[in-house]
């Protein structure tokens, strides 16, 4: 057999040997990758502190659309800021911590709506 033959048959073996085993650590760092993302997700649900009735309402309201992770996801930032805040004794705290209540409430009462039709 000529010899070139012989060597780009060789190659290609060894090509075809590295492309599975890259094949492979692909198909181990997608998996690795969709593991630390579950973490990081159950990390910042649990990080939000809710009760359970509130944490299936919010989960359900996820699944079914009903809530827009962009504005939830603000909502969330603006608490953290809010808790992030020293006291200083001003009325206007009151009345976001009271409107952020309102909010939920309202939010809770939609879905408990949607569910009933």
């Amino acid at each position: 057999m000529n010899r070139k033959l012989k060597r780009y048959l060789d190659e290609e073996e060894r090509t075809v040997a590295k492309i599975a085993e890259l094949q492979e650590h692909l198909k181990e760092v997608r998996i690795a990758k969709k593991q630390e993302e579950d973490t990081e997700i159950i990390r910042s649900i649990r990080g939000m502190k809710l009760d359970g009735r509130a944490l299936f309402s919010m989960l359900n309201g996820i699944q079914d659309g009903a809530i827009d992770l962009q504005d939830l996801l603000k909502e969330i930032g603006s608490l953290a800021l809010a808790e992030e805040t020293p006291d200083s004794g001003d009325e206007t705290e009151g009345t976001q911590d009271e409107e952020d209540t309102d909010a939920m409430d309202a939010s809770e009462s939609e879905d408990e709506h949607e569910t009933e039709e």
